[in-house]
């Protein structure tokens, strides 16, 4: 099961006791049967957060110790992101850029092969000019996964998002958010299919078509049925969860439970 199956470090950060890091939940989830993880670095958008410490490379050292202790692969990555990139003062969009740039650098020096970064709200134009721009000033290459965004003001559907991979090729392709998708009202099995080869990264998520719910497979009223018999015809790659919201309202204590749930939903995902 492991082989299709992995999981942002984020699944259960949240509860009712507060907040998890990275370096506390990673073990979690190895002693649990994952192998494979997707790190997020959207912690850098707690100003708090160590990653915005001197202390950063420490704990990224850390992040890749772990990775060696309990044998994981880390398949993706996170980077942080404003939520109106182009309404920002110059200054503000330097440190929304300085930071997602760190998180490519970081993410390239644990050997994870791409990261996956939000468009801008924004034209086709817009975003082909923002992408070569982080493209431009990385410190170390990494492969960019642009993510479908949930409302169709935003960059939400495949058409769009090939044009924006193809125009920065080889530096780009597609990180599909279920959650987004069916939110934004896509046909998701026809979005895998067209996106094909420039489809290297997902974000696994339910939802009720509404709010952005971030519920664990079968918890909302998105078709898996016919989304996974898309992506085993179309798609080689992991099925990576991001569904942080789904412990929020329970305490910690609930945290081996939830994982082990997800791993038992990825056995059914992959049944059908």
């Amino acid at each position: 099961m492991q082989h299709r199956i992995s999981t942002n470090t984020n699944l259960v950060a949240f509860s009712r006791d507060g907040k998890r890091t990275m370096d506390k939940l990673i073990p979690l989830y190895a002693k649990a049967g994952y192998k494979v993880l997707d790190l997020n670095f959207c912690e850098m958008m707690n100003p708090y957060s160590i990653l915005n410490t001197e202390d950063a490379e420490n704990y990224i050292e850390k992040l890749g110790k772990q990775k060696k202790e309990f044998g994981l692969e880390y398949i993706q990555a996170h980077a942080p992101y404003p939520k109106d990139y182009l309404s920002l003062p110059p200054s503000e969009r330097k440190a929304s850029d300085d930071s997602v740039i760190k998180a490519m650098k970081w993410a390239a020096e644990l050997e994870i092969p791409h990261i996956v970064v939000h468009p801008i709200k924004g034209s086709i134009d817009e975003n082909v000019r923002y992408f070569s721009s982080l493209i431009e000033k990385q410190e170390k290459p990494i492969r960019i996964a642009i993510e479908n965004m949930e409302t169709r003001e935003e960059i939400w559907d495949a058409d769009s998002l090939i044009t924006i991979a193809n125009e920065l090729q080889p530096f780009t392709g597609i990180c599909l958010d279920t959650g987004h998708a069916h939110i934004a009202g896509e046909d998701i099995p026809s979005f895998i299919k067209k996106t094909g080869d420039l489809l290297i990264g997902t974000h696994i998520a339910d939802n009720n078509g509404k709010e952005d719910q971030h519920l664990l497979p079968g918890f909302g009223t998105i078709a898996w049925e016919d989304v996974i018999k898309a992506f085993k015809e179309s798609y080689s790659g992991y099925l990576n969860y991001e569904c942080m919201y789904f412990q929020r309202h329970l305490p910690q204590s609930f945290s081996g439970d939830v994982i082990n749930l997800s791993l038992s939903l990825g056995d059914w995902l992959l049944s059908l």
